[in-house]
């Protein structure tokens, strides 16, 4: 790091440098996912320890970190400079991906070196409204945003939670009271349908703890709050909600009538979210949000366990070679930004509705068969439809240009188009759920055409320029004149530069005009040497269309046409504000619009990944919840199956109630147990998604859960083992699950001893099936557990299969019944190229170990059945209802069992006694 001297740095003095040291020494402490710029005009300053964060981050490296020291002084002050553009792009990341926060300083002094810094702008994952303009000017907005509240309390030894959501994209407030358990399966669930980005807890509760592990645990950020906060008068919350809320013609205007707001927990708590985004304070949002009850009941039970098992999302910061390593990245073919947020919002949200389940079938079923319609509607219509959302946000902050205007325009004539070709399909699913209210949609958005198209002048938008019609007023006219008047003279020049050229005008030489340049001639690459030496032209730049040029005369006219431009720009401002407000009006039929594009794209997308997968899916049969019935015939792993040089091995499985409900399954290591459970548990999520599975043929029960426990990790950041992790993870899919559930456990009771890890696995495995009784895949490593099936006749043991001999070890990833009774472990070694020589020695450890336990095995059995039935015949000779006869029996046995040589009975009887 270079220290530098003053008016180096940053451009202050010795005496500036010390006043910003001071100031900055007064700030409060703050976490180290907060990060605190300076807006110093035409960059921006990061200090303290941001710098060398920022450094790495954008840069790489730390060689950009400089140190401010001004002489006489015994602080330093690292610090580092970003540009706008990489502060715009590393707020992006920050917000977006990192899920930090930002703090942005400004200077309110006279001049830029002025020291009057306040803190002007705050974002947080679950609060972006003061940074959208950057966030989602030129980017689509591919995520939302939602910031959960929560309020806990106890009553009558219970403990309830008032969660309220709010998700600035959709405008929509939703409020949920419900009783959780010790474990918070309730809560859990929610975070994974709602998908917030924040969490508002009140400071000092005793459960913060507890619940901020569990948000940890699902990737969001927490954000504490004064107790006070949440005591909110219930008028008080009232208030904001008459003004924010949007109600229908005749509704009594009072957030008072709706049954929302009796839940008085849940209210405090959207309360504590309204007054932390500012909502109230920012005009744009009054009167337009909606408010709704959560019902948990509507989705299968996921807990971030089974998203997580069943990889359903890319990891965080991942690129798009992964793309093939999610559920996410194989069905989301969209077109739209509003059809990639809705398929992760519908991967979330597995329906358990039988009616909705078949409608999104008979969908896909429909766009599966009709091939023509299906790419038409998919690579020509739906990729030209822009992000509605987008410019919804910009009309409501009033920051909608004539442009925005006109994009929505766009759409309005392109919906005919797609109508006309939905109304082709006989299908009554595609008709009732988009093709009429899309056209009713339309409808409503008549009016709106009509006012752009008096408004704005479509020869204009042509050339690229965005104007309102010089018709509106006299001084737009005498502008459009002046205008007008500069062409005409631009295009005579065309004339006398065709002519010095020797070329066509308006085909081999042409005027042109694009916003950075404004007008300019264009001619092809080919003629390029005509002007190349000849100082009269100046040459603009190359692109693929031709070389763009100009000369003195029409550069001067292109200045007079700017400056009329300008002039008319200016004139019009009332009248595309005007505009705008009407624009406003028509928020809730494009609000619908978008939604209802975003459902097309999804269907098409769910029709892309079924016929372009490399056998293709097939329609599941469903079937009613409690029905209990899961065929899977030639099923594959949906994302396996895409990764290069891979061909996939399918297998079946077949699950009945009262029949079989559990496959306990054994095999090698690196055999395709964990592939196969994932294979069904994500079968049934595309399933109840909406999706065709692939499989050859698929019957499927309607689940209330899909609960999972797959490869938990060592999570030392959290103070979480991998044992502490499995353990908690289980206990929430026991305290969760129901009969009508599917769960999938995958090498149980790692982190412990082997025996006390195959008691656990047992015992939960043995719960699962005569308890519970619910559909359950459980891969282990422990064989013994296998011997369950031959207690428990709705338990089947199943395996991996693998041939070995003495050279060669081939894994078949074939699903077999029966036991497998080695895991292969040296073979897989063999196979993942360990050295020899360690190879050599596992085998010969082995080989000792087996001989050793067989000779114990050998030299105690007989012993240990003589003393057994010993025992045995001492117990059956003894009288039931004399007290003396049992003591006098129990004491014998204790004595046999005391002497005996069997080493499993003496360790027994140390045990017992200890």
């Amino acid at each position: 790091m270079a220290s530098l001297k003053p008016l180096q740095c940053l451009n202050l003095d010795a005496n500036q440098q010390k006043n910003f040291m001071t100031f900055f020494k007064t700030l409060p402490d703050k976490p180290a996912t907060t990060i605190r710029f300076f807006d110093r005009a035409d960059y921006y300053s990061c200090h303290g320890p941001d710098a060398e964060f920022v450094s790495k981050s954008v840069f790489k490296s730390t060689n950009m970190v400089k140190i401010m020291a001004p002489s006489g002084w015994d602080y330093e002050l690292p610090y580092v400079v970003l540009s706008k553009n990489n502060f715009e792009s590393f707020l992006r990341d920050l917000l977006l991906v990192r899920n930090y926060r930002v703090d942005v300083f400004t200077n309110k002094g006279p001049i830029k070196t002025s020291n009057e810094w306040v803190l002007e702008f705050k974002g947080s994952p679950g609060n972006l409204m003061q940074f959208e303009d950057i966030l989602f000017a030129n980017n689509d907005m591919v995520s939302g945003s939602a910031l959960i509240a929560l309020h806990v309390k106890q009553q009558n030894k219970q403990r309830v939670i008032g969660l309220s959501c709010v998700e600035p994209n959709d405008r929509m407030f939703s409020v949920s009271e419900f009783v959780d358990n010790d474990f918070y399966s309730e809560l859990e669930a929610l975070v994974v349908i709602l998908s917030p980005k924040e969490c508002i807890l009140p400071i000092g509760d005793p459960e913060n703890n507890r619940i901020k592990t569990l948000m940890e645990r699902n990737n969001i950020v927490v954000t504490l709050k004064k107790k006070q906060e949440f005591s909110l008068e219930k008028n008080d919350v009232i208030q904001d909600l008459n003004k924010l809320l949007r109600f229908s013609k005749g509704q009594q205007e009072s957030a008072n009538s709706i049954p929302e707001t009796s839940k008085t927990l849940a209210l405090s708590a959207l309360g504590v979210s309204i007054r932390y985004l500012e909502l109230v304070e920012n005009t744009s949002n009054h009167g337009q949000y909606e408010i709704k009850l959560l019902n948990l009941n509507r989705f299968v039970h996921l807990d971030a366990a089974a998203v997580s098992a069943l990889n359903l999302f890319p990891e965080p910061g991942s690129n798009m070679s992964s793309k093939w390593q999610s559920v996410l990245g194989v069905l989301d073919r969209c077109r739209t930004p509003q059809g990639h947020r809705l398929m992760a919002q519908w991967l979330k949200q597995p329906l358990r509705s039988m009616d909705m389940i078949k409608d999104r079938h008979d969908i896909v079923e429909c766009l599966v068969d009709s091939t023509a319609t299906r790419t038409e509607l998919h690579d020509l219509h739906m990729k030209r439809l822009p992000d509605v959302l987008i410019i919804i946000r910009k009309l409501l902050r009033k920051k909608a240009s004539l442009q925005d205007m006109f994009r929505l325009y766009q759409i309005i004539l392109r919906i005919p188009k797609i109508l006309h070709i939905l109304s082709t399909l006989e299908n009554t699913a595609i008709r009732s759920i988009i093709y009429s209210p899309m056209k009713d949609t339309l409808g409503d958005l008549k009016l709106f055409k009509s006012m752009v198209e008096q408004v704005l002048d479509l020869e204009a938008v042509e050339r690229g320029e965005y104007l309102v019609k010089h018709t509106f007023d006299d001084r737009l006219k005498e502008h459009k004149e002046q205008m007008d008047e500069v062409v005409s003279k631009m295009k005579r020049q065309l004339s006398k530069v065709a002519n010095d050229l020797d070329l066509e005008e308006g085909s081999s030489i042409k005027l042109d005009y694009v916003g950075h340049h404004g007008y300019h001639f264009r001619i092809s690459l080919k003629d390029e040497t005509k002007i190349r030496k000849d100082s009269k032209y100046q040459i603009l730049d190359a692109v693929k269309g031709g070389v763009r040029f100009t000369n003195e005369k029409l550069a001067d006219l292109n200045g007079d046409f700017g400056d009329s431009k300008r002039s008319y720009e200016e004139q019009q401002k009332s009248i595309v504000e005007e505009a705008v407000r009407i624009a406003i009006g028509y928020i809730e039929p494009w609000t619908i619009l978008n939604n209802q594009i975003a459902q097309l794209d999804c269907f098409l997308s769910f029709a892309i990944a079924a016929v372009n997968a490399p056998e293709p899916y097939v329609r599941p049969k469903m079937f009613n919840e409690g029905e209990g019935r899961l065929k899977l015939t030639q099923l594959r792993h949906p994302c396996i199956e895409l990764q290069e040089d891979v061909n996939f091995i399918p297998n079946d499985a077949v699950l009945l109630k009262d029949q079989t409900i559990m496959y306990i399954i054994t095999g090698p290591n690196m055999g395709g147990k964990s592939t196969f459970i994932r294979s069904v548990g994500v079968a049934v999520l595309m399933a109840h998604v909406g999706s065709f599975v692939p499989c050859s043929q698929a019957e499927i029960t309607i689940v209330d859960c899909i609960l999972g426990r797959v490869g938990a990790n060592d999570n030392l950041s959290k103070g979480l083992s991998t044992f502490m992790v499995e353990m908690v993870e289980t206990a929430g899919i026991i305290r969760t699950a129901t009969e009508k559930s599917l769960v999938i456990i995958d090498e149980l009771g790692r982190g412990t001893s082997t025996y006390e890890g195959c008691g656990i696995a047992w015992a939960i495995a043995e719960h699962l099936a005569k308890e519970i009784k619910c559909f359950t895949l459980f891969a282990t490593h422990f064989h013994e557990i296998s011997e369950m099936a031959e207690s428990i006749s709705t338990v089947e043991s199943c395996y991996m299969d693998a041939t070995v001999d003495d050279d060669n070890f081939t894994l078949l990833y074939q699903i077999k019944k029966g036991v497998m009774e080695k895991s292969f472990g040296i073979q897989v070694a063999k196979l993942a190229n360990f050295p020899a020589e360690v190879v050599k020695l596992a085998q010969k450890l082995y080989e000792e170990c087996e001989d050793h336990y067989a000779q114990l095995q050998t030299a105690n059995d007989q012993d240990g059945m003589e003393t057994l039935k010993t025992s045995l015949v001492r117990i059956a000779s003894v009288d039931p209802d004399n007290d003396d006869s049992i003591r006098e029996m129990l004491r014998d046995v204790q004595i046999t069992v005391k002497n005996s040589k069997s080493t499993y009975f003496r360790k027994t009887f140390i045990s017992l006694q200890t």
